[in-house]
């Protein structure tokens, strides 16, 4: 019988313990060290964002205020709140003073692990008593986003304005601190008489006239109409109360062009079209949907697709059957986070809504500033480059299927 040497495996479950108990001693060690310079930080910047403040007192920061409130003062002067929030890193822990009238004194980083070139091109703009959100209320805010350092600027505009928010509250007052997602959950689902659903945006085959959008679920839909909700079962029946009849009219003819359209998807296209556009239906109001691969920055090579990592953006377009876009949706992809991703939200997808072909430019120079070019993400050329040709593509398929179909 062959004899097994044990002595490597226990040397090497030994080395692995020492090494567990070294690591786990270190962090005793350093941990309170660490949690005292930053009470220590933040002891001094409390008079740095505060300079008048008097008789600084820690107040209880309870469930009402935002998640990113990690503590809070009281001064004869006004409050100082701390907030810890994301950047591009985690444990951005940022400070702000705002006086008795709610503007904000003053602005400063206690802790942080972001890129040298991010904290560069933010914190000079925004710290100190002369910052960007100095003198800043929550009725007047504006985010101060940094091209280049979009994350950065996000989590530190995140904190300035929940910094604002936590001062109301303190103060005896009610803000609504609920995600936009959550607000769009509790309004459709009293708009239905529902609760706790979770309710699905529909991407919009037909042009609902009067109607911003729409949600749906098994019981029934929720149309939106400006900052108003308004639920229908499934069957039509208006369920939300106190619905003017002008408004009762647009849901009702809305909801009926909803659920009569229809969708056959398109197989017989050889080789008519792009090959990046890989699905094509049309309704039965002659209004055509697209699905397009777009090669934005995480795929180099134009019109070379690849998957993993460096997969295309997939795009689905909507367009009329007189030419415009109805909707827009990224259904999927790897662009950068804090630049490329910018292509999948509702604000991308508005820039989208009713342009027609001629309106559709492609984006071949860097992109640094605001643009009124459709689909152009500032900091992001390779992503609104890619998009463009893709929903450029769409139109070209569009003229030749809706010729075919005249």
């Amino acid at each position: 019988m062959k004899k097994t040497n044990i002595l490597p495996t226990v040397v090497l479950c030994s080395i692995c313990l020492v090494v567990a108990l070294v690591l786990s001693l270190v962090n005793m060690v350093t941990a309170p060290i660490i949690k005292e310079a930053q009470n220590a930080a933040a002891n001094e910047a409390l008079l740095v964002v505060l300079p008048d403040g008097k008789n600084f007192e820690k107040i209880e920061i309870n469930e009402s205020y935002p998640a990113v409130i990690t503590s809070g003062y009281k001064a004869d002067g006004g409050f100082v709140f701390e907030a810890t929030v994301t950047g591009k890193s985690s444990g951005l822990i940022i400070m702000c003073g705002i006086d008795t009238e709610g503007k904000i004194v003053a602005t400063k980083v206690i802790a942080e692990q972001e890129t040298d070139s991010y904290d560069a091109n933010v914190f000079p703009f925004v710290e100190g008593g002369e910052g960007a959100y100095t003198g800043m209320s929550l009725d007047g805010f504006e985010p101060y986003l940094v091209s280049g350092a979009t994350l950065t600027s996000k989590a530190y505009s995140e904190a300035m304005k929940a910094s604002l928010q936590a001062f109301v509250i303190a103060n005896g007052g009610s803000v609504d601190v609920r995600s936009p997602e959550q607000i769009i959950k509790d309004s459709c689902n009293e708009a239905l008489g529902t609760e706790g659903l979770e309710f699905t945006k529909w991407f919009a085959t037909e042009v609902l006239e009067g109607i911003d959008s729409v949600y749906t679920v098994a019981e029934g839909y929720v149309f939106v109409i400006g900052e108003s909700f308004i639920g229908a079962d499934a069957k039509g029946a208006i369920v939300t109360e106190n619905v003017s009849d002008d408004t009762a009219a647009l849901v009702t003819a809305a909801h009926t062009l909803l659920t009569s359209s229809t969708e056959t998807e398109i197989t017989d296209l050889g080789d008519k079209i792009h090959s990046s556009i890989t699905k094509v239906s049309v309704t039965n109001t002659n209004n055509y949907i697209f699905e397009v691969k777009a090669s934005g920055f995480s795929v180099y090579q134009y019109d070379e697709y690849s998957s993993g990592a460096n997969a295309p953006i997939i795009v689905k377009v909507s367009i009329s059957a007189d030419g415009k876009i109805i909707d827009c949706r990224t259904l999927s992809h790897s662009e950068s986070k804090g630049y490329g991703d910018a292509c999948a939200t509702e604000d991308y997808y508005d820039s989208w809504r009713g342009v027609g072909a001629d309106e559709v430019i492609i984006s071949s120079s860097p992109i640094t500033g605001e643009t009124t070019d459709p689909g152009a993400i500032s900091g992001a050329t390779y992503t609104s480059e890619g998009y463009q040709k893709a929903i450029k593509r769409a139109f070209e398929a569009f003229e030749i299927l809706g010729g075919e179909n005249e």
